[in-house]
């Protein structure tokens, strides 16, 4: 145990001596450093589908969720609550809501950047609102991986950003696949909407040196929890492994992962 100790301090030392070398030219000027927003000052709580439903999801998914979310069929400390009580107080929808080859040219953008939703989604506002009378904040995924589309365009990221708003959602996860990587960019239209929205970072621990990083720097963090790993899977190591991957954020005199700007291993 006291070998342990040892390596992983001087893992810790060895990520703190230095600037991390990702991150943005200019770090867009300290403009958005961690926490820039207000959100996430704690680690983020909730429910998402993916490792439950993949993208076999409907409508009803999220109305089942929700309802299960504020059930009050627990136990803790001889009260009787929900998980929306002990602070599992979000629902996201995943990979699954996409109209693929909707949009213009066979996308899922139309021309004017709106993102194109297919049918198992018809009234995508509702259940947002209906996720709202429950006290649950409701979270959206964006840039997926089921159309996976190659070309970056800036309409498509404000399309992106304005149908955030039309529904009223309170955070997103931002996946990695599509040509819409640019979270400086997005973070600066998600703030002219004048709401503050939580944000993820779901580009796989990949550390670049642009804005397409998924690794933060003391001065630039314009999202709100970062992936710092890969997929989990069904091995009995890939949780633990996965763990491994937020040592290099966590300096113990200035810790990269804090308040407003969390390293996650997938899925905790």
């Amino acid at each position: 145990m006291e070998l342990i100790r040892v390596l992983v301090a001087l893992a810790l030392v060895a990520v703190g001596s230095g600037s991390p070398p990702w991150g943005p030219p200019g770090q867009a000027g300290g403009k958005f450093k961690p926490g820039w927003n207000g959100m996430a000052r704690t680690p983020p709580m909730g429910w998402r589908s993916w490792n439950a439903f993949g993208n076999r999801i409907t409508e009803q998914t999220f109305y089942t969720a929700i309802d299960a979310m504020v059930a009050k069929n627990w136990t803790v400390d001889g009260e009787t609550v929900s998980l929306l009580d002990i602070g599992y107080g979000s629902v996201g929808i995943d990979e699954g809501w996409e109209g693929c080859g909707m949009g213009a040219n066979h996308t899922q953008h139309y021309v004017n950047g709106t993102p194109a939703v297919n049918a198992k989604f018809p009234a995508m506002k509702a259940l947002v609102n209906y996720g709202h009378e429950q006290n649950m904040k409701m979270g959206f995924y964006q840039n997926g991986c089921a159309c996976g589309e190659r070309l970056e365009k800036m309409i498509n990221y404000e399309g992106d950003v304005n149908y955030l708003a039309a529904m009223g959602f309170d955070a997103v996860k931002l996946d990695g696949c599509g040509h819409q990587r640019n979270m400086t960019l997005y973070a600066d239209l998600m703030e002219a909407t004048g709401k503050n929205y939580s944000i993820e970072n779901c580009h796989w621990g990949s550390c670049t040196d642009s804005d397409d990083s998924s690794c933060p720097t003391v001065d630039w963090c314009p999202f709100n929890w970062y992936r710092s790993s890969g997929d989990i899977n069904a091995g009995k190591q890939s949780w633990f492994n996965n763990l491994q991957t937020t040592i290099r954020f966590q300096d113990w005199s200035s810790p990269v992962s804090r308040p407003g700007c969390w390293a996650y291993p997938d899925m905790l």
